[in-house]
C-alpha cells in the first residue's frame, strides 16, 4: 500500500506535483492531503482535484507518511516548532535554498530527509527534478521519492554544493526559456504580425527547438551552426545578439539566480 502524503503548501509547484501524483502516479487523490496558510488555496484545489484539504498542521503530520515541505523558504523558522512534531516520516524540502542541516534541525525527528528541486514543466511531466538526502539513500526510500518525482519528468540525484546551481540553471532557468519566449513574441509583433500570430509562432519556435535538441545527440551548438547560413538571416540575427553580450547576460542571470538561492538558505539560518 502507498503511503499517504501530505503537501504543507499549496502554490503552483505543489499542485503540479499531485496533479503529477494522480494522473500519471497512479495515486488516488484520497492518498493525498493539503494544507494552505489561509486555507483558502488548499480547498480550492481539493475541490478541483479530489486531494483532502485538512485544517492544520497537526493533523496533516498525523495522517501522512510523506510529507513534502512546499511553503514558502522564509515561512522556515516561524514553522520551526510545528516541525519539530514531525515522526517517522519521509520529508521531501522544496524549500529553495535549505540545506538538510537545516532541515534537520527543525525536523530532527523525521526518518528521513530528501532535498529536491523541480521545475514547473513537472506540471505536464516534462520538467527535470534534482534531488539529494543525508548520505546513501536506502532503497525503500528512494523507492518512495521516486514514485513521487518520476511523473514529473526526468530526475537526477546529485551532490548537494551544486543545488543551487541547478536551481539557478533549471527551476529559474525555465523562467529565463519564458522571458526569450515572450520577448520573440513582442518582436514579431512589432514588425507587423498579429498579437495572436506572433504568439503562436514565438511558442511553437522555441517548442521546435527544444523538442530537437531533447532528442539530437548532437550540442546545441552545432544544431545553431545547421541553421545558420553564412550572410543570411539567422546569422545576422546571432550577430546582433552577440553584440549584445547576449551570453554573458545569460550566465548573468545564472549566477544572480544562484546568489540568490544561497541567500536564500542563509536567511534564518540558526547561530
Amino acid at each position: 500500500m502507498q503511503d499517504t502524503i501530505g503537501f504543507w503548501g499549496c502554490g503552483n509547484m505543489a499542485k503540479a506535483i499531485m496533479g503529477g501524483l494522480i494522473d500519471r502516479g497512479g495515486h488516488s487523490p484520497q492518498q493525498i492531503y493539503c494544507i494552505s496558510k489561509s486555507g483558502a488555496s488548499a480547498r480550492a484545489f481539493a475541490r478541483q482535484s479530489g486531494v483532502l484539504a485538512l485544517g492544520n498542521s497537526s493533523e496533516l503530520i498525523e495522517k501522512s507518511g510523506v510529507l513534502v515541505l512546499a511553503f514558502k523558504p522564509f515561512q522556515l523558522d516561524d514553522l520551526r516548532p510545528e516541525l519539530g512534531k514531525i515522526e517517522d516520516a519521509l520529508v521531501l524540502s522544496l524549500l529553495a535554498g535549505k540545506s538538510l542541516q537545516i532541515l534537520r534541525s527543525c525536523c530532527p525527528k523525521a526518518r528521513a530527509l530528501i532535498r529536491t528541486m523541480p521545475n514547473t514543466a513537472g506540471r505536464i511531466g516534462k520538467g527535470t527534478t534534482a534531488f539529494c538526502g543525508e548520505g546513501e539513500i536506502p532503497a525503500e526510500t528512494r523507492g518512495t521519492l521516486l514514485s513521487i518525482l518520476e511523473p514529473l519528468g526526468k530526475t537526477v540525484e546529485i551532490d548537494e554544493k551544486l543545488m543551487d546551481v541547478f536551481t539557478a540553471v533549471a527551476s529559474s532557468g525555465i523562467g529565463f526559456a519564458f522571458e526569450f519566449m515572450a520577448a520573440l513574441k513582442e518582436a514579431g509583433e512589432k514588425e507587423g504580425l498579429s498579437a495572436e500570430m506572433s504568439l503562436q509562432l514565438a511558442k511553437q519556435t522555441v517548442y521546435g527547438a527544444a523538442s530537437l535538441a531533447a532528442e539530437s545527440a548532437e550540442k546545441p551548438d552545432a544544431l545553431r551552426d545547421q541553421v545558420t547560413s553564412k550572410g543570411g538571416t539567422t546569422q545576422a540575427g546571432l550577430e546582433h545578439l552577440a553584440a549584445g553580450g547576449f551570453r554573458p547576460l545569460i550566465h548573468g542571470a545564472v549566477e544572480a539566480a544562484k546568489a540568490r538561492s544561497i541567500e536564500l538558505g542563509a536567511e534564518g539560518e540558526m547561530e
